[in-house]
């Protein structure tokens, strides 16, 4: 494990992520609730009310939640500065970031029963400027200083304002909806919402803390310079001209001209180009990593590198198909490619395989450190120091591995017939039931030798 250059003085406790990764399987609970409540007719359509809420229970629910544990952790150790009053901090982003998730998904919901969405809309707005906004702006104030970032200090950042962005879109469409349209806001600007969402904030994140953690964990060599510094950059550039293309297009009544059509299809193609030369990148580099054995998280990492760049992939020949022959859209969804089949495995392929390879790595590696830490130069506290395997195990791990691939196969079997609906909700149940069996289970084990190492040092 490489760990040169990174400060361990300031990291928060244990409880303080753990807090978010427990809170995500009952965001996925709910997700599998919501995919057996609307059965078949959630996969007609992304503008489906039940589609929209599953689609923002797993992204604010679960992915956001878990990262933002994660960036509470991985920040004072890559930046050397932690938040001031981090346990409170984090207790209120906890509270008004599920709150909100669940005001969200309440209101998409409730235009299948003919209720009000307004009471759920605001509350779910205020809930995540207060929340969410407000720890990405705590998170962008702590390193505003740091002149000499690393590369995966400033890639973050650009998640971070990234994340900014889309909740401005988000206003702006909340805002269409609650006036009845008066701010001349279409549903192409929900596009640029979901981009700067899956793309902005959570894919370059991602790239922020690969070029950390594949290092750190796997020995594998340093991404070459021009991808970890020069590659988030040009993404967030071509995401910004996307969007001010979009905006103009629907101010303007832009949207027939085909020019400005054109200069908004080399946009979306470059952001796709670039993500696909991310994943090669990256797979380039955990090939060369010096440690060839057999890890779970590598494996969850090859699986999400790879399913970017197909859904990249797919997604470009699709576009050029679109473009160049007639009755290529009958075609396309005849083979069961459309938008919504591939935001879903981007989600579930890409995302949440990174989820699970960064988690797995991530609880064990806190629970030994702060127990290390609790030791000091105690040796005979030293002599209880569980090794990483014995928080976690090897096996445990592979258990998951699998429910983790059963589910990603369980999607894909459901979205080309959409009768298998239920075995996709069970699947992800399964998957995250065993993820919160796994973190608890690590959680009492690192209670259990704290208490053995605290009366260890009142010893003599």
């Amino acid at each position: 494990m490489n760990l040169a250059g990174l400060d361990f003085d300031n990291i928060p406790a244990f409880s303080v992520p753990m807090r978010f990764f427990l809170a995500a399987p009952v965001f996925a609970f709910i997700s599998a609730l919501i995919i057996a409540f609307a059965g078949e007719s959630l996969w007609l359509t992304r503008w489906h009310p039940a589609t929209l809420a599953l689609t923002h229970a797993m992204v604010l629910g679960i992915i956001s939640m878990i990262m933002c544990g994660a960036i509470l952790q991985l920040l004072p150790v890559l930046a050397g500065k932690s938040l001031p009053h981090v346990k409170l901090i984090s207790t209120l982003t906890l509270v008004t970031m599920s709150l909100g998730t669940l005001s969200l998904t309440t209101a998409f919901l409730a235009s299948m029963f003919g209720l009000s969405q307004v009471l759920f809309f605001a509350v779910s707005g205020v809930s995540f400027t207060l929340g969410l906004g407000g720890f990405i702006g705590a998170i962008l104030w702590l390193i505003r200083q740091r002149s000499r970032a690393s590369v995966s200090i400033n890639t973050m950042r650009l998640g971070f304002v990234a994340m900014l962005v889309v909740g401005i879109i988000a206003s702006l469409l909340l805002a269409d909806y609650l006036f009845a349209s008066q701010f001349n806001i279409t549903k192409k600007l929900t596009d640029n919402h979901a981009s700067w969402g899956l793309i902005g904030w959570i894919s370059l994140v991602i790239m922020g803390v690969s070029f950390q953690v594949l290092p750190m964990f796997h020995v594998a060599p340093a991404f070459p310079l021009w991808c970890s510094r020069f590659l988030p950059g040009f993404l967030f550039i071509i995401l910004l001209a996307h969007t001010l293309v979009t905006l103009g297009m629907t101010q303007l009544a832009l949207i027939n001209i085909p020019a400005w059509q054109m200069i908004q299809s080399i946009c979306t193609a470059l952001l796709k180009l670039g993500l696909m030369v991310y994943a090669i990148t990256a797979i380039h580099c955990l090939n060369r990593r010096k440690r060839k054995i057999n890890d779970v998280s590598v494996t969850c990492w090859f699986i999400a590198l790879c399913c970017l760049f197909l859904c990249c992939a797919i997604s470009l020949v699709m576009n050029v198909m679109m473009n160049t022959m007639t009755g290529a859209g009958s075609l396309l969804l005849s083979l069961g490619w459309s938008p919504l089949t591939l935001a879903s495995v981007f989600i579930y392929g890409w995302i949440i395989s990174v989820i699970m390879a960064m988690i797995i790595k991530i609880i064990p590696f806190l629970a030994y450190l702060h127990l290390q830490r609790q030791c000091g130069f105690h040796m005979q506290a030293f002599s209880l120091l569980p090794n990483m395997h014995e928080l976690l195990s090897k096996s445990r791990m592979q258990y998951l591995l699998y429910s983790h691939v059963f589910s990603l196969f369980a999607l894909i079997l459901t979205l080309y017939n959409p009768a298998n609906y239920w075995l996709l909700s069970l699947a992800i149940m399964g998957q995250f039931g065993y993820l919160l069996f796994l973190m608890v289970s690590v959680s009492g084990r690192y209670r259990d030798r704290a208490k053995a190492i605290d009366e260890a040092l009142l010893l003599p």
